[in-house]
């Protein structure tokens, strides 16, 4: 079981930072790509406000107001029409993605860590401190449908459109698949340690999970484990690129960014550019960029490929 804890000196880089937040980000997710290549970036934060951003370049777009509590988890919905929030406030919020506009909220009985859009922009699945992942319909929002109780609060939940599933994830081990329309949990799948956050790459074909000091991945399709190895230091999150070549991680104890080599599983770049605890990471649906989010209160983007052209980033030519 091969390590990632060679030594390795910081590598530079010009990262973006995107201003806009005054606390913590926990959570960032990049939309699906639409017209003319483009794509978004959506941030929660524990300020109360997600921000919509332009993905390549970070350019602030729109703030969604209403919540009146930390806000755990933004997503957007498969055509970026819509965006659905997660809060301390007790609810759950979907959003015009457009005009900003709330267009329904789902209350709860305690804090809500996550949600995300369940295969369709009608249909939200949601997890949080009370242990229950439910299922909302937007046209009724009174009703919720119970799918599992897990043992402990719930941290993550996510849609793979691959598999037309959703995968949910608690404080503890446990990690759930679950079939939508049943509803009903169809696999159980068991962390060796307590988990810190799970990840899907943009196509929803590989699962990524940081556990302790232990990084996994399995194979959407199978759930078979493809992935487990041990570094040396707490991993906060494990985003993988969607060629699956390139493993991004976040230390839940220190300021760096490092890079993995997917097959070798050795670590092959670190950064540094936050001055905080990094909290999350994910993947541009063109795999270019990476965007993350930090206890300092910034987002900032990374290029995969440092030194090429694309977005903000511009060669020099001499």
């Amino acid at each position: 079981m091969p390590s990632t804890t060679s030594p390795l000196p910081l590598t530079q880089q010009i990262s973006l930072a995107c201003a806009g937040h005054t606390r913590p980000v926990v959570q960032l997710s990049f939309s699906n790509t639409v017209a003319n290549n483009h794509y978004y970036l959506i941030s929660a934060c524990k300020d109360g406000k997600p921000i919509l951003r332009d993905g390549s370049t970070g350019d602030w777009l729109g703030t969604f107001l209403g919540h009146k509590g930390a806000v755990w988890s933004a997503m957007l919905s498969a055509d970026t029409l819509r965006a659905v929030t997660a809060s301390a406030d007790y609810t759950v919020k979907v959003w015009n993605a457009i005009s900003g506009q709330e267009l329904v909220s789902f209350l709860h009985n305690n804090i809500v860590k996550c949600a995300d859009f369940a295969g369709s922009d009608e249909l939200v699945i949601t997890g949080g401190q009370d242990k229950v992942v439910r299922i909302f319909d937007v046209n009724r929002p009174d009703a919720s449908t119970t799918v599992v109780t897990h043992a402990a609060s719930v941290r993550s939940v996510k849609w793979s459109s691959h598999r037309n599933v959703a995968i949910s994830a608690d404080t503890g081990r446990q990690i759930n698949i679950i079939d939508v329309r049943a509803p009903s949990v169809v696999k159980t799948l068991e962390a060796p340690e307590n988990i810190a956050s799970i990840s899907l790459t943009s196509d929803g074909r590989m699962l990524s999970c940081a556990a302790g000091r232990r990084i996994l991945a399995w194979d959407v399709d199978s759930f078979d484990l493809v992935k487990d190895f041990a570094v040396d230091y707490d991993v906060s999150v494990a985003a993988i690129n969607p060629a699956r070549t390139r493993i991004v991680v976040g230390g839940r104890s220190d300021l760096l960014i490092r890079s993995c080599d997917f097959e070798s599983e050795k670590q092959i770049a670190a950064h540094k550019g936050h001055h905080g605890p990094v909290h999350d990471a994910c993947f541009s649906p063109d795999g270019h960029v990476y965007a993350t989010g930090s206890e300092d209160g910034t987002v900032r983007l990374w290029q995969a490929n440092p030194g090429s052209e694309y977005g903000l980033w511009k060669t020099r030519k001499i």
